[in-house]
């Protein structure tokens, strides 16, 4: 239930934070060719609806705040909360975030998440690590250090893909960032949009926020 609730929180810290979205032309009705139909769905009130009582009546009465999708890879469960920008079969998205039942390593991300991947392997995918938060969408409890990928290429000429993991250390929290290598577990991740200022401001300086690492995917 811990999870259904923090679902709107998600959504609203999206809203007015930096924006996510699952890979670069995702929509809703990729979402679902991939990932299958939504269970539950949280409404603008933190009301919990399945999918049946939503089609049924809940979209009547109420406006849909985040969907909650499980799906399995390779014998892994996942949870993962969606925002779509309306309500239209076709609507984008705009905040995606992915909990797997136990973590994994980074060598093993390729395994359980090809699509997202392949976001890692752009030609212009920029490695790193910070001891700054780097998402405020994350509902574990985090590690004084954080990692992301920034593919800095500019999607829809304003924002950059960015994803954002929560690491740990076998369960216990990473503190330095010398000690992330492919051996490290991912918690839970999401994929958001970083603004030019945020990106310059953090990657462009003499003393950088966000520290290079090495590509341990």
């Amino acid at each position: 239930m811990r999870k259904i609730i923090t679902v709107v929180v998600f959504s609203m810290l999206c809203m007015l934070s930096s924006v996510a979205f699952a890979s670069l032309d995702d929509n809703k009705i990729t979402i679902q060719q991939q990932y299958g139909d939504y269970r539950l769905l949280v409404d603008t009130d933190n009301q919990l609806w399945t999918k049946a009582d939503w089609d049924a009546k809940g979209s009547k009465r109420a406006k849909a705040a985040a969907y909650h999708y499980s799906f399995s890879r390779n014998g892994l469960g996942v949870q993962m909360e969606v925002m779509y920008a309306n309500a239209k079969p076709d609507a984008a998205v705009i905040a995606q975030r992915f909990t797997p039942d136990m973590p994994i390593t980074i060598k093993e991300f390729k395994l359980y998440f090809p699509e997202v991947y392949t976001l890692t392997q752009a030609p212009k995918a920029k490695f790193f690590a910070t001891y700054n938060a780097l998402s405020r969408n994350f509902q574990e409890q985090e590690s004084p250090v954080a990692m992301g990928v920034l593919v800095r290429t500019l999607s829809k000429g304003s924002y950059y893909p960015l994803i954002a993991f929560n690491i740990q250390d076998q369960g216990r929290l990473v503190k330095e960032i010398e000690y992330i290598d492919e051996n490290t577990y991912i918690r839970e991740f999401t994929i958001e949009r970083a603004s030019q200022t945020t990106v310059h401001d953090n990657m462009d300086t003499s003393k950088p926020n966000w520290q290079s690492i090495k590509n341990y995917f």
